[in-house]
């Protein structure tokens, strides 16, 4: 097949080369006069700009040609269309992102020529919407002596009504529960701001907005985020795939600056400006390369702060917090391959977290090898309807689905503790479990039956005990401190091997340390509502603590290598 010259100038990328293999084509005309629209009409009005024209720079460019001038012939409507109806768009911070949505939601609204139009910025909240809405689109139609004759502003709504089309462009918010229904049926173009906190319940209803429009187009724009299961690190993984043909999705615009999502601190440390460049498409003009240059200087003083750095400046995808306990890299060096036939017999303690009804229960069985070694295996129970009913927010189906994950999801609503009574009396006669550690705000009774065995009313037995010993685990932060300090070094020197557990990988991921005044530490999870759970870590602490504390280890002569 021919490929005009032009055309053959705007591929980049593997699903470029699918589409032209379709019939598709790039008409510079069409991405030139959106260029031209916005540095015509529009104005920045803020910082040693204010006043100027938008003139689209670097990534600007070369991201609003992509998208407006690859077209294609449409069957339906007669005429040619753009390719493209959806784009993910991933670029560091202080690249001026916001300001390029309102613009783009500007011309939709005003250039586009489209009759009844409906523009919606979209962000996790009403305050960030609002804020390209009711301030960088407003402000930009203000500047616009042309726009202001076409245009009304509703400042309360922070809405931008176009006379001569109908059309409007107003904020939406995720975080509105109450117009939650009244959002599946919108129907325009939609813009979202900061893709990697947005919610996966939110963006179902919205992301069909335009369908029954010729022309709609679906934006979204963002740094990455620090949440492995987001909604954001599925667009961006999918991005990826449609990016090197591997998914065929000619409609789907995937732009992404980054620096490499593997690069060490070492290589980053030989030149950081070199990797700056490739996340901020922006350096030299808004973005400072001195200023850059310090940023990473400081940043290197601790580790939540570096990490912050790599997410925010370089677009690295960080699997944890802005205040990390285990560096993601450090847990899947310490993964081995051993199976549960190589611990069968061995001296273990057993961790148990019961989590309450409607929450994640754990188990952790904590094997104590010489050189102060340890490896782990896992178990978990959770109620179905909890998993269903989170199943947009964490990836508990997927748990209960791995083969690589004892992770059970029980009938109903709530948990039942017979579960675990009936598992450690089986996991009893597979391993030697000595001790028993459990928090007894929620798991006094249950160890106790698994212990010294259930009785009825008239004293009979109904259910034999184990014998284990059991021993109280506090969950308070100043008896976690320094089991929690010791779990992280010998993470870091790689004294603790597990099997590659894909729930601990997730919880892991997103594990922070909380400090109190004292400066005791504990890992928590991201904040107190969050889903996402640590329950593995927190047992994995209980059991490696306890088994060194009742001195498991001295039993066993077994060496790794």
């Amino acid at each position: 097949m021919t490929v005009d010259s032009l055309t053959r100038r705007w591929i980049r990328n593997a699903s470029d080369e699918h589409a032209v293999a379709a019939g598709h084509w790039f008409d510079e005309s069409r991405g030139q006069f959106v260029v031209d629209w916005m540095a015509s009409y529009l104005c920045l009005y803020e910082g040693e700009y204010a006043g100027r024209p938008f003139e689209c720079r670097d990534w600007q460019y070369d991201t609003t040609m992509r998208m407006f001038g690859w077209v294609h012939k449409s069957a339906r409507w007669n005429r040619n269309v753009r390719r493209f109806t959806r784009a993910s768009i991933w670029v560091a911070k202080k690249c001026k992102k916001s300001p390029t949505l309102a613009a783009w939601g500007c011309y939709l609204l005003a250039g586009d020529g489209e009759q009844g139009q409906h523009v919606f910025l979209a962000a996790k909240d009403g305050k960030q919407a609002r804020e390209i809405a009711g301030t960088h689109a407003i402000e930009m139609v203000r500047s616009s002596p042309a726009l202001m004759r076409e245009c009304k502003i509703n400042q309360n709504l922070s809405r931008i009504t176009h006379m001569p089309t109908r059309s409007y462009l107003q904020p939406l918010s995720s975080a509105n529960e109450r117009t939650t229904k009244s959002k599946e049926g919108l129907n325009g173009s939609t813009l979202v701001d900061e893709t990697h906190v947005v919610d996966r319940g939110f963006m179902r209803r919205i992301e069909r907005a335009g369908i029954s429009r010729a022309e709609p187009l679906h934006i979204e724009a963002s740094t990455v985020g620090d949440s492995p299961d987001s909604y954001g690190k599925d667009q961006y993984d999918y991005g990826k795939l449609v990016e090197a043909g591997s998914t065929e999705d000619l409609r789907t615009l995937f732009v992404c600056y980054e620096a490499p999502q593997d690069l060490t601190d070492e290589t980053l440390a030989a030149d950081p400006l070199k990797y700056g460049r490739m996340a901020n498409p922006s350096m030299g003009h808004t973005v400072d390369p001195e200023e850059f240059v310090d940023d990473y200087r400081r940043s290197k003083a601790s580790l939540s702060q570096f990490a912050t750095f790599k997410q925010h400046r370089l677009n690295i995808w960080q699997h944890g917090s802005a205040n990390p306990y285990i560096r993601p890299d450090d847990w899947a060096a310490c993964q081995k391959d051993f199976t549960v036939a190589d611990l069968e017999g061995l001296p273990c303690a057993a961790a148990l977290d019961m989590g309450r009804t409607r929450d994640l229960t754990s188990l952790c069985l904590a094997f104590p090898f010489e050189d102060e070694r340890f490896r782990f295996l896992w178990y978990f129970w959770m109620p179905e309807e909890y998993a269903r009913e989170n199943a947009d927010k964490a990836p508990f189906l997927e748990f209960a689905k791995d083969p690589r994950c004892n992770f059970v999801l029980t009938p109903g609503a709530t948990f039942d503790p017979s579960y675990v009574r009936h598992k450690i009396p089986e996991l009893q006669e597979q391993f030697d479990i000595r001790v028993l550690p459990y928090d007894d705000w929620n798991a006094e009774k249950v160890t106790q039956e698994i212990s010294e065995g259930v009785y009825g009313r008239d004293g009979r037995c109904l259910e034999e005990g184990t014998g284990i010993e059991r021993v109280n685990f506090s969950q308070d932060i100043r008896a976690f401190n320094e089991p929690t300090k010791e779990f992280e070094r010998r993470v870091i020197e790689g004294k603790i091997e597990h099997n590659g557990d894909p729930c601990m990988v997730w919880q892991i991921g997103h594990s922070t340390l909380r400090e109190d005044r004292n400066g005791n530490f504990k890992p928590v999870k991201p904040s107190r509502h969050d889903v996402r759970k640590i329950d593995g870590v927190i047992t994995a602490i209980m059991g490696m603590d306890t088994a060194e504390r009742y001195d498991l280890g001295a039993s066993i002569g077994i060496q790794i290598l």
